[in-house]
């Protein structure tokens, strides 16, 4: 079917945004049980909770558009996924592996925070107010922090041993 104006375009974002929250509580859940850096394993434990409200504000933005919430395939996500899984697969080394995490994380939040950016866009275009636009822009703030997160993570001190060892000299 032909997508044939920009509400539909926003429904279709959306629902992908939906997928991918959902994924992400799974694959966060997984991730903080998996990493042996507890800072990284608590990041990530924290932010499957947020995320998890994430879904809930999404049903909400759905409730608001008089649709029932619809999840729809997300290739962006499907295939960071299946680049986080290979890499498991092929380390050992439990300091690369979080790295593999930290990095994993980094790219879905930047992800994220676009989606957020192109729906809030889509919603102004459309006018379609206060209960669609606010939790889009705080599933939006959360996803800002978590990358701030992140970032500060990649530079802390319980990751410098990982550079300097994997770092050639």
């Amino acid at each position: 079917m032909a997508m044939t104006d920009l509400h539909e375009l926003f429904v279709h974002k959306l629902a992908q945004q939906y997928y991918v929250e959902q994924e992400l509580v799974e694959t966060l859940d997984e991730m903080a049980r998996n990493t042996t850096n507890d800072r990284m394993s608590q990041g990530f434990a924290d932010h499957r909770d947020e995320t998890r409200t994430q879904v809930q504000r999404i049903e909400d933005v759905f409730a608001a558009l008089d649709r029932p919430a619809e999840a729809r395939d997300c290739a962006i996500l499907d295939g960071l996924e299946e680049d986080r899984r290979e890499l498991e697969a092929e380390i050992e080394d439990d300091e690369l592996l979080n790295m593999v995490y930290l990095n994993a994380g980094m790219m879905t939040e930047r992800v994220e925070m676009t989606a957020y950016e192109g729906l809030t866009t889509i919603g102004e275009q459309l006018e379609l107010g206060n209960d669609v636009q606010t939790p889009l822009e705080s599933n939006y703030e959360e996803e800002q922090s978590a990358f701030r997160e992140l970032e500060t993570m990649a530079t802390a001190k319980d990751m410098k041993s990982l550079w300097d060892r994997l770092t050639p000299s």
